[in-house]
């Protein structure tokens, strides 16, 4: 479980790599925009990103978006994880939906949409540490971990009730209450 929390905030980090690369090679992103674009390309050729700009064409900015994706990713992952060691399957769900996402934006921004070399090589490493993240999730150990005592029996985390797995007794183990009544 350790290890795919740790491979999740590596994700991370890759993102964080993927905004700074953003910002160094500005220009080759605009360019690889522009070269999908009708008459864009001629222009681009011929003066870059200015002459895109005078010529009334309005490259998107990447880079904003970047940095809000890299946030909000964080904070899923920071509170995926948190729910993760905590126990609650919805965690490792939840991060394991996030990986199948990231993987297929990966894929998207990777490799169908022709960015510059740099930004590929980049997906490939997105791609490899998202499946060691899939695999840690499904690890036995992990499994085992999400279905110790406190998420068996008529006390776990989901009772209705809401007591989220009943009383510690004195010797550590969980006790549950006499529903027969």
């Amino acid at each position: 479980m350790e290890l795919a929390i740790r491979a999740t905030w590596g994700l991370v980090l890759v993102m964080g790599v993927l905004v700074v690369l953003l910002a160094v090679f500005r220009d080759d992103v605009v360019g690889a925009w522009a070269s999908g674009h009708e008459g864009a390309r001629e222009v681009f050729d011929e003066g870059g990103r200015e002459a895109l700009e005078r010529a009334g064409y309005a490259p998107p900015s990447f880079l904003p978006v970047a940095v809000t994706m890299l946030v909000v990713g964080a904070m899923l992952v920071w509170v995926l994880t948190a729910m993760l060691r905590r126990g609650y399957r919805w965690g490792q769900l939840g991060l394991f939906a996030l990986m199948l996402f990231s993987a297929y934006v990966s894929i998207a921004l990777g490799f169908v949409l022709a960015p510059p070399p740099v930004f590929v090589v980049l997906a490939v490493v997105a791609l490899l540490v998202e499946g060691v993240v899939i695999v840690f999730l499904w690890h036995s150990d992990t499994r085992e971990f999400l279905s110790g005592p406190w998420a068996d029996g008529p006390d776990g985390p989901d009772e209705p009730s809401g007591t989220g797995g009943g009383a510690v007794g004195a010797d550590g183990s969980r006790g549950s209450a006499d529903r027969s009544a």
